[in-house]
């Protein structure tokens, strides 16, 4: 595969996949849009006028951004939530209002960087592993366990 070109666009919204008559994909067309708070504070896109833009291609990749928690699953486990609609967590661990289910990242924290939720899902499976085992070899916050035979087999 020859990659010629790679188009890195911002505030564009996506308007239509193009097709080539045969099933796939030829091209986009997009529109450019402006981010404005109205009167509550809130962020509203706005699609620009006379902006719209076709770009060929033979393959899209679309970064989509953070809508949210999904709801489905918070309905469905009855988690508590936090003011901004996150899955709340008791202080310092994953723990959720439902025992034995965990929350970490962008749904207990909101969006953010990936290795926010990178380091979240590791202190989380870490947090897991001392609740069902009560122990773990897993690296905590401030680095890594020197292992020990003891800690890993009992003593």
């Amino acid at each position: 595969m020859c990659l010629q070109s790679v188009l890195k666009e911002q505030q564009l919204a996506l308007q239509e996949f193009l097709d080539n008559g045969q099933g796939h994909v030829s091209g986009i067309r997009t529109v450019q849009v402006e981010w404005k708070k109205d009167a509550t504070g809130r962020w509203n896109m706005k699609e620009l006028p006379d902006t719209s833009k076709v770009f060929k291609a033979d393959l899209v990749l679309l970064a989509m951004g953070f809508l949210g928690p999904e709801k489905y699953l918070i309905d469905e486990l009855s988690l508590e939530q936090d003011p901004r609609c996150n899955i709340r967590t008791t202080a310092n661990s994953y723990h959720t209002s439902v025992p034995r289910v965990y929350a970490a990242g962008d749904c207990r924290r909101g969006q953010s960087l990936v290795v926010h939720a990178i380091n979240e899902g590791r202190q989380a499976a870490r947090q897991i592993d001392l609740d069902l085992a009560g122990k773990s070899l897993l690296a905590g916050p401030g680095g890594i366990i020197p292992f020990s035979y003891e800690l890993a087999v009992g003593s």
